[in-house]
């Protein structure tokens, strides 16, 4: 047993795994598991400070190098990729679908209710949408499509179609839709009914005051004298404007809850047209109310939602109980998904847009199904990463996007072609000796009926000699001055092995001479781009901004929308092929 070795691949692990850094205690406790001799022999204080002096040593190592380095170093080593790692790590947080309580075969109607506020983001995915049509396939039962549009300041008429089109591009597809704003006429028949029977009243009452009765478990001045039908027709006929009255259900005071003491139903909103109904109505259901109608209408049988509704769950059940009906729905409740590192919440991304600090609802550093499509991340990810999380009651704090791009690299590698993006190009001139060479590499490692990208380069005559000229990517400069200092060799990948000679900074070109044709186990490499007409400019669009550079000259035969995997530099998607020019969207490393 190496000590040596096995301290050096669980800090390059460690490190690796937290942002390039590794820690002492648990690069230890990791050899101790898997050299269990070792923790017996640290008993003797001679040999203790000798192991922990080898593991202090490699931590020390490890921390001294950039985090690209620890990866490379670790692969080549150890033949363990970040991948690896993270899908590691994914498995052992996963979490799983449970079966449906109370589900029948053929009898399960589900629905996801979105509002049209904005465009759907992965927290509504990943669980409410999600979950709601898995359950509906597996039961071979129904799912629904209900647009919950009953507040016109907030709906906008295009993220009705957004919602569908996001939908439908994760194949979540529904057997039917349903439009709140179709049924308000309903609604105001209900209200009726409501009235006729003494159940509702209208409220005059500012907001706080009304808590104040509330809080007292008193009723307010309105409730025993405007629960007659005329109250509800003034309502109706604009006797009252915007936030002057509401109607109220009339429920225990007493309740434990203040939320359930007399819950608002209905409320007038004037200021703004709806986009499907114009001004044709002026009071509008709250989210309970519509709701609970809705459900019981389309027949409902499991609603699948956050535990944050339970509140939300009593009040719906109060109107039920108002209206006479027999709700049998199961609720399925689950705990709320924080995403670490990103804007999620639709409130923030619209006055982000109003302040011009995003371009749109796609922007690449949001997490809308929109932005996430377009950066790459295929449909098939976001579905495994829902299936990761599950369905539990205990909150998800720090949800990583790693998990995401975990999954997304293991849909993306057996379909994305390869392709060489060199960011901040540098001039590499190697002296060679030989008249043509040929570069060889595949589109997609392990399927050759995909084919090959080939280039014949042929040396240019300067200074009496032949030159071979290449761009590298300025991120590699750091790992060619220590080829350099080492007096060892570098891979150029696919073409051949160099010899660094000279790196002219200010001159813009790095000097290197051929050092064979085939592979040398254990030497780095790096990616190229042939100079001149064999390359094409290229810009890649980032969650940190566009970054500039050339893209060797094949990429002109790919497709707006196909995936990619740029390669040493990340996978992503064609955004728009200029011929001249490529765009590329980036999804991850």
């Amino acid at each position: 047993m190496n000590l040596h070795r096995v301290a050096l691949k669980y800090a390059l692990i460690n490190a690796v795994s937290h942002e390039g850094r590794a820690e002492f205690k648990a690069v230890l406790n990791k050899i101790f598991v898997d050299v269990p001799e070792v923790k017996e022999a640290i008993r003797s204080k001679e040999k203790r400070e000798e192991i922990f002096g080898i593991v202090e040593d490699s931590v020390r190592y490890v921390n001294s190098m950039s985090y690209d380095d620890q990866v490379r170093m670790l692969e080549r080593e150890f033949g363990i990729t970040l991948q690896m790692l993270e899908e590691k790590k994914a498995m052992k947080t996963r979490i799983g679908l449970p079966e449906l309580p109370n589900a029948v075969k053929g009898k399960v109607v589900t629905r996801f209710a979105p509002a049209p506020t904005g465009a759907i983001h992965l927290g509504q995915v990943l669980r409410a949408a999600y979950l709601s049509w898995y359950y509906a396939r597996k039961y071979d039962g129904k799912f629904i499509l209900r647009i919950e549009d009953t507040d016109p300041r907030r709906v906008k008429r295009v993220y009705y179609d957004w919602i569908q089109e996001d939908l439908r591009s994760l194949g979540l597809e529904w057997d039917e839709i349903v439009y709140e704003s179709d049924h308000f006429d309903e609604y105001y028949e209900l209200t009726y009914r409501l009235f006729e029977e003494g159940k509702v009243y209208v409220c005059n009452c500012k907001s706080d005051e009304f808590k104040r009765f509330i809080a007292r478990k008193v009723p307010c001045p309105h409730r025993d004298k405007q629960g007659a039908v005329d109250y509800w027709e003034d309502m109706i006929s604009g006797k009252y404007r915007e936030g002057e009255a509401v109607v109220r259900l009339k429920t225990d005071l007493t309740a434990d809850n203040p939320a359930l003491r007399d819950p608002p139903l209905l409320r007038i909103i004037e200021s703004v047209p709806h986009p499907r109904t114009g001004y044709k109505y002026r009071v509008y259901p709250l989210y309970n109310y519509a709701c609970i109608i809705e459900d019981h209408n389309l027949g409902i049988t499991h609603v699948i939602r956050a535990k944050e509704h339970e509140t939300n769950q009593r009040i719906q059940r109060m109107i039920a109980d108002a209206f006479g009906w027999s709700i049998d729905i199961t609720y399925v409740e689950y705990g709320m998904i924080k995403i670490t590192g990103v804007p999620a919440h639709k409130r923030d991304i619209r006055s982000a847009l109003r302040r011009k600090e995003m371009e749109g609802w796609d922007d690449p550093r949001l997490i809308t199904i929109r932005a996430l499509l377009q950066r790459g991340i295929h449909p098939e990810a976001i579905k495994m990463l829902a299936e990761h999380v599950g369905m539990t009651k205990h909150d998800i704090e720090d949800l990583s996007l790693k998990t995401l791009f975990t999954y997304n690299a293991r849909v993306l590698s057996p379909m994305a072609k390869r392709i060489f993006f060199v960011e901040d190009p540098l001039l590499l001139k190697i002296s060679v000796s030989g008249d043509v060479y040929t570069s060889r590499n595949p589109w997609i490692p392990g399927n050759e009926e995909m084919g090959y990208r080939e280039y014949r380069l042929c040396p240019v005559r300067e200074n009496g000699g032949r030159i071979l000229r290449v761009y590298i990517s300025k991120s590699d400069l750091e790992l060619i001055r220590k080829v350099s200092e080492a007096d060892s060799i570098l891979r150029l990948k696919g073409l051949m092995n160099i010899k660094i000679k000279n790196i002219d900074l200010m001159g813009g070109e790095i000097l290197a001479e051929e050092a064979g044709i085939n592979e040398v186990k254990g030497v780095d490499k790096i990616h190229w781009v042939p100079a001149g007409d064999l390359s094409l400019k290229a810009f890649v669009i980032t969650p940190g901004g566009t970054k500039e550079g050339v893209i060797e000259f094949y990429a002109q035969l790919l497709s707006n929308g196909e995936y990619v995997q740029m390669e040493r530099y990340g996978w992503g998607r064609v955004y728009r092929n200029e011929g001249e020019v490529i765009y590329l969207m980036y999804a991850h490393k």
